[in-house]
């Protein structure tokens, strides 16, 4: 089914983390509906078992076959024992979580999280629920690791509850990746992950000359800014530069970087110098 009268130009992609843990998950369907309800409302337990399945009530969408469908959480156990190392490029991108390594070490155990029937919904009711289920399982507890896929990075369990209780509600949601460009000496790219959640593209800078703490900065805001008012900056528009005089020419382009996706790419030169490359 696809949602009624929706059109966007990136349709927003499924989200999903993975919850890691060093000792086999303790995991309850009615213990983890009753956590839930306390913060989303009318929650239904589907099945419980290896895969516990959650329906919202209070969450529905409508589709162009049938109105009012719940959206759902799937929370399903893997069957086979986790290999760090297929987490090699979140833990390189993981900036602010000095014990990542050894955090990761110690996991054994992984329980996949996702969203099912529930890409029609607001952003702010996905996030909303997102965070929910990240804050029911963590305090459910021993979550040793939590691996953002959407956002492709590792996060500290208990670094998460406390920026959310900080009010950084991007926090986890939106993760920027820095790369040095190996046959271009001084060049570096950011990019942002974690936007086509929410069917918006990606940010990516190059650059050779600015601080990249700035430039981080700088591509974490404005991704924050797409998923909070939608794919608003066209091809040929400007945003203001991290001075916050000069204006950066913006246009839709293909990654440079994999993932394979449409990105919003910023141009830091000036306006006419990026005019007469392109």
């Amino acid at each position: 089914m696809e949602p009624a009268n929706s059109e966007p130009r990136m349709a927003p992609d499924m989200w999903a983390f993975e919850a890691l843990y060093a000792q086999p998950a303790m995991l309850d369907g009615e213990t983890l509906r009753a956590a839930l309800a306390e913060r989303l409302g009318a929650v239904d337990l589907v099945a419980d078992g290896d895969t516990i399945l959650l329906a919202l009530r209070d969450y529905c969408v409508d589709y162009s076959d049938k109105k009012g469908v719940p959206s759902e959480i799937a929370i399903i156990r893997a069957g086979e024992p986790m290999d760090p190392t297929d987490y090699a490029s979140a833990l390189e991108q993981t900036w602010d979580w000095p014990e990542k390594e050894s955090a990761l070490a110690q996991c054994q155990h992984c329980v996949l999280v996702s969203e099912f029937m529930g890409r029609g919904l607001s952003v702010p009711e996905r996030l909303e629920i997102l965070q929910a289920v990240m804050h029911v399982l963590i305090e459910n507890g021993g979550v040793t690791a939590i691996s953002q896929t959407n956002a492709g990075c590792l996060l500290d369990p208990q670094r998460y509850l406390q920026a959310h209780a900080d009010g950084f509600i991007y926090y986890g949601v939106v993760n920027v990746r820095f790369f040095n460009i190996s046959n271009r000496p001084g060049e570096m790219l950011m990019d942002s992950l974690g936007g086509a959640t929410f069917g918006v593209p990606d940010v990516q800078l190059l650059f050779s000359e600015l601080d990249p703490a700035e430039v981080s900065r700088f591509v974490f805001n404005t991704s924050v800014y797409l998923v909070e008012h939608g794919d608003v900056i066209a091809d040929g528009h400007t945003v203001a530069g991290i001075d916050g005089q000069s204006k950066w020419a913006c246009k839709h382009l293909d990654a440079l970087v994999e993932p394979e996706r449409l990105v919003l790419d910023i141009d830091p030169r000036p306006a006419a110098e990026a005019d007469q490359a392109s």
